[in-house]
Formats: C-alpha cells, sequence, structure tokens
C-alpha cells in the first residue's frame, strides 16, 4: 500500500538475477519501455539502481507486472495473495475476589495476560538465469519446471508457487496430452446379424476335379505370359519425395542445403525450398556478422527478408530476444495487431519455442513488422522482416502463416 492508501504490486528483480548486470539493464529498460509506450503502463514508483531493482505498479494499471516480466521472455501466472493473520486480541483481567491469608504469608498477584501472535515470515526462492536452462525438445509442448513468482515474476503452469519474489525465465511445463477415446468397434459387439442359412446339397465329386483341371490349365496360361514379359526391364522405382518438387524448387533446396550446417541446419530445413538468394556472412554479397552472433544466412522470400543466427551461447540468445520484445511492447502504435510475446510449437516441426511480433520505424518513416521465432533445442533463431504497408499491407496474419508453414 502506497502513501495515498492505494494497493500496489512491487515487481522485483531478486536472487541471482538482482548480481547480474545484464538482467538489471535488461529490467530498467522493460519497465522504462512499458511506461513511455502508447497504451503502456507508467510505474508509481521505481529504484532501479537497488541492489534489488523494483518497479511498483498501482492497482489500476491491471497486467502491468505481467507485461513487464512476459518482455524479458517471462512466463507470468499469477498467484493468490497470501493471507495475512489478524492482530492478537486480549481480554481485560478479571480481579479476583478479595482473600484474606495470615499475617506474613504474601499474597499471589496476577499480572495481565500478555499474548503473542507468530510473525508470517515470506520465503525467498533463488532464481536461475535462463542460460543456465537447457531442455530437450519433444512433441507438443516441451518444456522444464520453472517456480511461480506472487509480485511480477513469469512463472509456468506446472509447479507450486514458491515465494512473492520474482525468478528468472525458465521455460514451462511439459503438458502430457490427454488419451483419445477408441472409436465404437460395430463388429466386437455381441449379437448374430446374419440369419443362419440351411446348407446346400453336396455336388458330385466329378465336378472338383474337372474345376481342378480348368483351373490349372488357366494357371499355365497366366504363367506362360507373365514369364515371357520378365525379360524386359523390369517394374520401375516409385519416385522419391524430392522427386515430386517442381525442378525450380528442387534446385533451390539442392543449392540452400549447402548454405547451412550444424545447428543451423534443422532451423532451416522447412525453407529450403522455398527461399532464395541465400548469403552467408564472409561471401561475396553475404551480410555483415554481427558481435554476437557465430554465423548469419541471410535470404529472400518473395518481398520479405528472412535472417537464421546462429549464438554462441544461450545468453546472446535470450538478449536478442528480449530487445525484441522491448519491441513488441512499443510497436503496437506502430502496425496495430500485433500480438504479445508467448511460448509455442512450430507449425511443422511441432518443436518448442518463443514467439515474438515487433515492429519498429526506419529512417524514411516507413514500419518494418517481424516475427522472430528460436527454439529451446538450439542456439540459433530465424526471424522474418518486411515494410508493414508494401509487404503485407497492414495484414499480420501474412506473416504468422509464413512462420506456421516454416517452423
Amino acid at each position: 500500500m502506497d502513501g495515498q492508501g492505494q494497493f500496489a504490486t512491487v515487481a522485483v528483480l531478486d536472487g541471482v538475477a538482482a548480481s547480474d548486470e545484464r538482467w538489471r539493464v535488461a529490467f530498467g529498460s522493460a519497465a522504462n519501455a512499458l511506461a513511455q509506450a502508447v497504451g503502456g503502463h507508467p510505474y508509481a514508483a521505481a529504484d532501479l539502481s537497488a541492489a534489488h531493482p523494483w518497479v511498483a505498479y498501482r492497482a489500476n494499471e491491471g497486467h502491468a507486472p505481467q507485461r513487464l516480466f512476459q518482455s524479458l521472455g517471462m512466463d507470468y501466472q499469477p498467484v493468490p495473495d497470501l493471507p495475512v493473520s489478524a492482530p492478537p486480541t486480549s481480554a481485560p483481567p478479571i480481579p479476583a475476589p478479595p482473600t484474606s491469608a495470615p499475617p506474613g504469608v504474601p499474597q499471589q498477584v496476577s499480572g495481565p495476560p500478555e499474548s503473542v501472535a507468530p510473525v508470517p515470515e515470506l520465503v525467498a526462492h533463488t532464481p536461475q538465469l535462463p542460460w543456465a536452462v537447457h531442455t530437450t525438445p519433444v512433441s507438443g509442448q516441451p518444456v522444464s519446471a520453472s517456480p511461480q513468482p506472487v509480485s511480477a515474476a513469469p512463472a509456468s503452469p506446472a509447479p507450486p508457487s514458491t515465494g512473492p519474489v520474482s525468478a528468472a525465465p525458465q521455460s514451462p511445463a511439459n503438458v502430457a496430452s490427454a488419451g483419445t477415446v477408441p472409436p465404437f468397434d460395430t463388429f466386437s459387439s455381441g449379437g448374430r446379424r446374419i440369419a443362419p442359412v440351411a446348407p446346400k446339397p453336396k455336388q458330385p465329386q466329378w465336378f472338383l476335379i474337372a474345376g481342378g483341371l480348368v483351373l490349372a490349365l488357366v494357371a499355365g496360361t497366366v504363367g506362360f505370359f507373365i514369364g515371357g514379359s520378365g525379360d524386359g526391364d523390369g517394374a520401375k522405382p516409385t519416385p522419391s519425395a524430392e522427386a515430386t518438387i517442381a525442378p525450380y524448387e528442387a534446385t533451390q533446396l539442392a543449392i540452400n542445403k549447402t548454405k547451412f550446417e550444424g545447428e543451423l541446419a534443422p532451423l532451416a530445413e522447412p525453407w529450403l525450398a522455398r527461399i532464395g538468394g541465400c548469403a552467408a556472412n564472409g561471401e561475396v554479397g553475404g551480410p555483415a556478422l554481427p558481435a554476437d552472433e557465430e554465423r548469419h544466412v541471410f535470404c529472400r522470400y518473395g518481398g520479405a527478408s528472412v535472417h537464421f543466427a546462429l549464438y554462441p551461447q544461450r545468453s546472446q540468445k535470450d538478449a536478442a530476444r528480449a530487445y525484441r520484445q522491448q519491441l513488441n511492447l512499443a510497436g503496437g502504435a506502430l502496425a496495430p495487431g500485433l500480438h504479445e510475446a508467448t511460448r509455442t510449437t512450430g507449425g511443422v516441426t511441432g518443436a518448442a519455442g518463443s514467439y515474438v511480433e515487433y515492429a519498429f520505424g526506419t529512417e524514411d518513416g516507413r514500419t518494418i513488422c517481424g516475427v522472430w521465432w528460436d527454439r529451446d533445442d538450439i542456439d540459433g533463431a530465424f526471424y522474418i522482416e518486411t515494410l508493414c504497408e508494401a509487404g503485407i499491407a497492414g495484414n499480420w496474419d501474412a506473416l504468422r502463416d509464413l512462420w506456421r508453414r516454416n517452423s
């Protein structure tokens, strides 16, 4: 509760994250971006230089803590407030009636009773840095467990709450799919469905002998023609999957395979037959290699640019994603229809990862729309960028469909 008697929620950067300068800077930048964005959430008070940086939001700001931590790549799920015990009360002492005692014998004097109420304690949870968590991909939405914070820290849907302090982002918990109920088998249910038919009288045995001779003659004739045709080239093999691709796409697939290796190969595989003009850093016409990347491949898909980036460590990938999550917070006014960052699975591979839509302005006054996607099992990502108006006519569903068919 603040000085004006209004309730407030305090988002605190605690534990290991509070001592990491990268997290401190990202926490402060995200809070300021959220406060300055159109439709954002200004904070009532903050101390971003404290040992444990914090930001306070009044109750009328709604889901401000949730948006703050989701912009840092943390999942968030609110939990009920901890119960507050009422102050203890004690009844006034009732004086005992006076009693006489022999001289020299001291009388017992009773003092007023005192009640002692236990002081509730809050248990802090030491968060883990997101780049210290590694998960193995599985189908559906596989992820590792994470704590559930109270004030503002994100948490995944599965594990119980561990305390009212924020925790570093971790991947959400794996949710097992429910088993399907087998369909009703109309042939396995009881009851006879066909009425019995009386057996026909037996035919004379000479019919069987004649039928056998006819069968032998027909089989010999067919065998002769089949044997004669066996002297040709034989059966033709069925075409392979790649043979069904049109010649141009098949050529692009063969060219693009040489551009991607290592961890970028599975990330780029759904794209290989669609993209063109790919060039890696170090090649003629290739892109410059950013300082925080190990390899970068630039490709074109129609009027869109497709970038594939491989990072030396998970921390560099997390920082690149956090930057685009800040663009997501401030991009709603630039490109209406933009969705919040989320966790999901790839449309083709089913691999779990992080999905971010973002927008930013250019020096000539135009707006770029982009979609970021990184898988949990790869220290790499791809992102698609195009002009919001000239490229997709302001229709975010066009970019979402392109991501869905190639993720």
